[in-house]
């Protein structure tokens, strides 16, 4: 079954085209990239999720890097 997402793949896409705009007006390596990439993550973890679900999320959200990159193999 399919998840439904509660946002817009407009939006979606809108948010991520920035990010990778604004990487790109950097000349950010793939490795800076990451590096900036994987630091706002764990901002955004640390900071608007509570203390006890901060491993769980970031495990799912690992996981779901894992599924979206295994998914482009195939």
């Amino acid at each position: 079954m399919p998840i439904v997402s509660k946002y817009s793949t407009n939006q979606i896409e809108k948010i991520v085209n920035s990010i990778l705009d604004q990487l790109r007006q950097q000349d950010a390596s793939t490795e800076l990239s990451l590096m900036c990439l994987g630091n706002t993550i764990s901002h955004i973890i640390n900071t608007s999720v509570p203390a006890a679900q901060r491993v769980d999320v970031a495990n799912h959200f690992g996981q779901a890097l894992k599924d979206a990159v295994n998914s482009k193999k195939q």
